[in-house]
Order: C-alpha cells, then structure tokens, then sequence
C-alpha cells in the first residue's frame, strides 16, 4: 500500500472532487483515480461513491480515515525525524482575518522564519466563511478566526481564546461622558463595521433589533486597526474585539463604552480541517501563534 495513495485519498476527502484533488496535488485527474483504484483493489472494497459529479464516502472509506491519517502522519515524521528544524522545507498556506493578521502576522512570521527558514509561507486574507471554505477544499493548511467554536467533527481547533467584544467611540463623542450607557443610547450614532457577516457583529445587530433600534452603519470594512483610527479621528461608534482597541484605548485616542445590557465575547482560534495531516512545519506556526496571542492579551 503505497503512502502517496493513502494521501491523495485524504485530500479527495477533504474536498470532495477528484479534479479540485488533483490541481491541489500537482497531478492528472486520471492520475488520481488511478491511485483511488489501485488503493480500492488492496483494501478490497469501494472508498467513494461516485454518482454524477458527485463524491461521497462509502462505510468503508469513512473506517479508512483515521488509519491513512494515522500512517500518512506517521511517514511524514520518519521523513522528517533525522532533520533539524532548520532543513525542513516545503510550503505552508496559512489565512488569517484581517485584525488578526494585522497583529499576529508579523511578528509570528520572524519568529518562525528564524526556526524555519526553508519553509515557504503563503498568506491568504480573508473573512472567517471563505477561509473555512479554503481549508475544507484543502486549499489552505489552517486559519487563525474570529468565530464560535466550530464542532469538533469537521475542525480541530488546536488553540482557541475567549475576547470579548467591546463599543468604542471618539474620545469627544457625548457619550464617552456618561458613566453607563444602554443600546438605546447608541440609536442616534454613526457606525463603523466590519464585514457584516463576522459573528460578533451579527450578535450586536440582533441585539440592536431586539430593541427594534435600526443600526446605521456608514462603512463596513475588513480592517480593525483602520476602524479604530477612523474612531479616533471622527465622530463615530464601532464593534470590535477589545484586543484590537487596548493600545488606542490606553493613548486615549479611543474610548471604550460601558454599555450594560450588551455582553458578547468571540473566541480567537486557529484551526485546521480534522482530516489535515498534522507536520513538523505546521505545528511550529501554530506554536508561534499562540505564543504571540497570548503575548498581545496579556496586555490588556
């Protein structure tokens, strides 16, 4: 049984598309389904259920995941074991949403770059949906979100830490001189958002209508750090983790609300798809990123 097989076994099952599998892998299609069959012949049962253009799982290849994950995993450690950090190469795909690229990247990036140096990193930046998207269809190794925990039989979140969500304001804003504030003092503001699919602003804005108080947004964005200068420099309210605002809260180029019927919190995660073969090259970033989020948090 050939270990090449048993991944591309493992990359079709990810993303569910022979075709999408074989530009992903550098092969033909036929080149696939070749290595699809010779791998059904030695189990000696059918893996997939091919049905039109459509891909689904037998019994059988849902009972051979953890096993060719297992074996996969384990040849790439035997590979890499004799190895230094220093001599493992190879590419990594990582996304990130953009307020936490815009903290962690950097930072993690030269501290990885130093363990790793012949790794090549590639970056995607983009909302939480698309880059779920990217890692079901295997075009990303992991992301780092802004999301509710996912459940735990498609993902595997490997680091994950509660934030909570906070409202700020321009420091000359009327409302910064009140002492506790309600949604329904916010109903005259202007606001600036980021992308309106993100899960804790659709939390504020169900929270917003529950008070039937029509939330005006005049700019949504992807940027955190541009939000909160925008905030600083303008009459303007925005929602944002709190991690994002802590230093221009602390220079009082911002101000943070104390509004009493709003509590929401989101959990900053980095996540791979549960079929995704762990290696040496991605839990060295993932380490890296934990080590630069815990850094930045325990600031606040």
């Amino acid at each position: 049984m050939e270990i090449r097989n048993l991944n591309t076994f493992l990359q079709v099952v990810s993303i569910k598309n022979f075709t999408q599998a074989a530009k992903i892998l550098g092969y033909s299609q036929s080149n696939v389904s070749a290595q699809i069959q010779q791998l059904e012949r030695e189990v000696g049962a059918p893996l997939f259920n091919r049905i039109g253009r459509q891909v689904t799982l037998t019994q059988h290849g849902e009972e051979l995941i953890p096993y060719a994950q297992k074996i996969v995993a384990t040849a790439l450690l035997m590979e890499n074991f004799l190895k230094s950090k220093e001599s493992l190469g190879g590419t990594l795909r990582i996304g990130m949403v953009e307020s936490l690229y815009e903290i962690l990247f950097e930072s993690s990036l030269l501290r990885y770059h130093q363990h790793f140096p012949n790794v090549k990193v590639e970056l995607v930046v983009d909302d939480t949906a698309t880059l779920k998207n990217r890692m079901q269809t295997g075009v990303l190794d992991f992301a780092c979100l802004i999301a509710e925990p996912l459940p735990k039989t498609q993902w595997h979140t490997w680091y994950s830490r509660k934030e909570d969500i906070v409202v700020i304001a321009n420091p000359g804003n009327h409302l910064c001189r009140q002492n506790s504030l309600t949604l329904s003092d916010l109903k005259d503001e202007e606001f600036i958002l980021m992308e309106l699919t993100a899960p804790y602003i659709v939390t504020f804005q169900s929270a917003m209508s529950a008070q039937n108080i029509t939330l005006r947004p005049f700019l949504t964005l992807q940027s955190a750090n541009t939000a909160t200068r925008l905030v600083s420099k303008g009459n303007f309210l925005s929602v944002l983790p709190q991690y994002t605002v802590v230093q221009a809260a602390k220079q009082g180029d911002v101000v943070i609300l104390p509004i009493t019927d709003f509590c929401d919190s989101s959990y900053v995660q980095t996540v791979l798809h549960a079929n995704k073969v762990m290696t040496p090259q991605i839990e060295g970033f993932l380490q890296e990123i934990q080590a630069v989020i815990e850094t930045e948090t325990s600031r606040l």
